[in-house]
């Protein structure tokens, strides 16, 4: 009886660590427009000395590579680490391929369940990424990247 309990407590963990390890997915085809976004002050209102912060729009012609993947089904999710400087907020629209959603620093978030199509999903995506009033950096590589967790 032991032994087939930790039998199945050893698969339950080789379970969990296989779901626990997503699939980096390669979107190196991906890019943004323009290329370089300058973060701009949002206005304060008055009154509301705390509200300020910066902020950016831009769009994102996503290309992430699902060949090895293709006709599997799972969920695509955007991940955004966190790194040491101001928290971002990321909010975007689609053009329904994927997802719309929400991303903060040091999270991941879905855009896309289902059977994976081919070679690639595409879409592109109206981002805006905002920073509280603690942005301190005229430059900032922002590194998104997307995961995969097969069905």
């Amino acid at each position: 009886m032991r032994r087939r309990l930790a039998t199945a407590a050893v698969c339950g963990l080789m379970a969990a660590s296989a779901w626990a390890n997503p699939h980096r997915l390669d979107d190196s085809l991906s890019h943004t427009v323009p290329p370089n976004v300058q973060m701009q002050w949002r206005p304060v209102p008055p009154g509301q000395s705390d509200a300020g912060g910066m902020e950016a729009w831009l769009r994102v012609n996503v290309r992430i590579n699902t060949r090895d993947w293709s006709g599997r089904n799972g969920r695509v999710y955007m991940v955004l680490p966190r790194d040491q400087a101001s928290n971002i907020e990321a909010v975007w629209t689609t053009q329904g391929r994927l997802q719309p959603g929400r991303l903060v620093s040091g999270e991941r978030t879905l855009v896309y369940a289902g059977q994976l199509p081919g070679a690639a999903l595409e879409d592109q995506l109206q981002v805006r990424l905002r920073s509280g009033p603690d942005w301190q950096s005229s430059s900032r590589r922002l590194n998104f990247h997307f995961e995969l967790d097969v069905d």
